[in-house]
């Protein structure tokens, strides 16, 4: 009997990736053919652990090429074309097989969704969908170098027809493409397309999300716009993404007001997409415009079921919504509104590290940490020995060595070097009795980037301990050292990125003494140095010394923070009239940054109407600021 779907990949040295998702499509699938492309590892030898038909090709520059090929060896009814670093779900792939199924031959390609992830702590996931799956008829087949697309023989693309399958690919992690080299093979294939035929939107399209992952934000945009500008109809299944990216890029730019007319444009277009009035509020969030972003997140909340149709960021639905009403009502000290914030986010991406550890920190502000770690532990948050791993080491650079070493206890099946060097830097923090290690908890300590830099020097400072100076002595950073204790051999000067983490680990790590010693070397730098240590004090909540350090700067050293921990220090304190003084004086140098009109309309000491006036000038779509006009009249 013939199969009914056969999965076909194309591969070279994926000994990391292939694996896994060979056993993801294993069961569910008729018949894996598996075609290599010149591998130097062991590849193959995995491929053939699941499948007889492995297959050699010799690479041309030419993905499409590649997939035909593995094609012309399948034999099951369906084609379905897979990456090795992409998975799949078993019970998904088993529905979406039903699907098809019972589609009676009704369609003949399929697109799937592709979520990929680009971080280590599961925040960034993009999603697409592509055609992946099609008829075995012989009738169509793979087009285009690179990231090719399946085209009916005499036709064009295909009409868009979604299959229920996900596709879950990590071949964008840091990781991975540094080590594969992703960008260059990419950047030549698509150069020479490129010149064969410089009228393909679809290729500069390609072309400009090459260059937006190197970092070339100007050319991105350059390629994006020239891309939208050749595509043939703006319901292509690229065309959205491409204006999603022609936003990003004019954002980094800080162009707003040309990102905000694009991002109206595409919202008319797009109206079921959350991506377009997310990126909204990320423009007036930048912006520090708190309350027009709260309006705009809270909007995609509760209109998600309008929102079904997400172009690129998967988070933008409801994920990324929760996420940064989190950080504004953190940043607004209404704790309470930021938690549920935090904990919706989690129930929407419950391996979100960063997620957890706010919650943590938020709830170290109000519980011990035997209640939080109650509350973690009964609720099982942290479903992982990696995650747990993670969020320790945040935790531990938060300086919550407590409520770290309690949730140490839940490790499932870690190395226990691993273990010993967490429990190394929550003693360290918590310095109730003296500290015991092995050089091999330090050293695997730094492997696994538990210790830093700075926590060495805080660490040498406690311990004096010789394995920790031989460790600072053969590192590049030898002159921190020898500058901050005192070494007799010669050393270069100390720089103040070197010396403000320092500080700041000591400041947060409560080594009270160690801080003085480093305050006593501040004549080592220039004086807006003062300004900086004056905001590391502000930010550890030690806002009366943080005072006096702002006492001692020039205002033109002052940063944007600096002002702001300034004003709200003095409304804390009730003085409204200073408070607006230093309000009006910020305004005059950081025009761009709406907090300082915030705080001076709601100071209200002066010409309010004036100053609303002016605000409404820089930033006229304001709903917050439309309100206070009229409440002012």
């Amino acid at each position: 009997m013939k199969p009914f779907i056969s999965a076909c990949l194309i591969v070279k040295n994926e000994e990391d990736m292939l694996r896994k998702c060979l056993e993801s499509l294993q069961g569910g699938v008729d018949e894996i053919v598996v075609v290599d492309t010149g591998s130097t590892d062991t590849t193959k030898e995995i491929a053939k652990e699941f499948t007889d038909k492995v297959y050699d090709f010799e690479w041309t520059n030419d993905f499409a090429e590649a997939r035909n090929f593995a094609a012309s060896k399948a034999s099951g009814e369906w084609i379905l074309a897979i990456d090795a670093d992409e998975c799949v779900d078993p019970k998904n792939l088993a529905a979406a097989i039903e699907e098809i199924q019972s589609h009676d031959n009704k369609f003949d390609v399929y697109a799937v969704e592709i979520n990929s992830f680009s971080d280590k702590y599961g925040e960034n996931l993009s999603m697409n969908h592509m055609q992946r799956i099609y008829k075995n008829n012989g009738e169509f087949h793979f087009s285009g170098a690179i990231h090719e697309q399946i085209v009916e023989k005499g036709e064009g693309r295909q009409e868009l027809v979604f299959s229920a399958l996900k596709l879950y690919h990590y071949g964008y992690l840091p990781n991975v493409v540094k080590k594969k080299n992703k960008r260059k093979r990419n950047m030549d294939i698509l150069k020479k397309a490129l010149k064969s035929n410089n009228n393909d939107g679809f290729t500069y399209f390609n072309y400009g999300q090459e260059l937006r992952s190197l970092g070339k934000t100007k050319e991105a945009l350059e390629s994006f716009i020239k891309a939208y500008q050749n595509k043939e109809d703006v319901y292509e299944e690229w065309v959205s993404r491409c204006l999603y990216f022609i936003v990003e890029m004019l954002v980094e730019l800080k162009r707003y007001e040309e990102a905000i007319v694009i991002i109206n444009d595409a919202e008319e277009v797009f109206s079921t997409a959350p991506d377009f009035p997310f990126w909204k509020g990320e423009i007036y969030f930048k912006q520090k415009r708190f309350d027009d972003a709260k309006e705009v997140y809270t909007h995609i909340i509760s209109n998600n079921m309008i929102y079904q149709n997400a172009v690129f960021n998967a988070g933008a639905k409801t994920f990324l919504p929760h996420v940064r009403l989190g950080e504004i009502y953190t940043q607004e000290r209404q704790h309470q509104q930021a938690l549920q914030h935090y904990v919706e986010a989690l129930n929407e991406n419950d391996s979100s590290v960063k997620i957890i550890v706010n919650i943590i920190s938020l709830l170290s502000k109000y519980h011990t940490p035997e209640e939080i770690y109650d509350f973690i532990s009964t609720r099982q948050i942290i479903k992982s020995d990696y995650i747990r791993t993670e969020v320790l080491k945040l935790l531990l650079d938060l300086g919550l060595g407590k409520v770290a070493l309690l949730l140490m206890n839940d490790f499932i099946n870690q190395q226990q070097l691993l273990i010993h060097s967490l429990q190394l830097k929550a003693n360290m923090i918590i310095a109730e009795e003296p500290l015991q290690f092995t050089i091999d908890n330090l050293m695997y300590g730094i492997q696994m980037e538990v210790f830093d830099i700075a926590d060495l020097i805080v660490l040498y400072a406690m311990t004096k301990d010789a394995h920790v100076q031989n460790i600072l002595e053969n590192s590049k950073f030898k002159h921190v050292f020898y500058n901050l204790f005192n070494k007799t051999k010669n050393a270069k000067k100390l720089k103040q990125d070197e010396y403000l983490p320092i500080l700041e680990k000591a400041i947060c790590f409560q080594k009270e003494e160690f801080v003085e010693k480093l305050i006593s070397y501040t004549s080592l730098f220039p004086k807006q140095i003062y300004a900086k240590i004056a905001d590391l004090f502000y930010n550890n909540a030690y806002e009366e010394i943080a005072m006096d350090f702002y006492q001692l700067s020039d205002e033109n050293h002052v940063t944007k923070q600096g002002y702001v921990n300034i004003i709200e220090y003095l409304l804390m304190h009730e003085n409204q009239e200073e408070a607006y003084r230093i309000a009006l004086e910020a305004l005059q140098k950081f025009k761009a940054d709406f907090r300082f009109y915030k705080y001076s309309i709601e100071i209200e000491q002066g010409d309010t109407e004036g100053i609303i006036s002016k605000a409404i000038q820089e930033f006229s779509d304001s709903n917050w600021l439309k309100g206070k006009l009229l409440m002012s009249i």
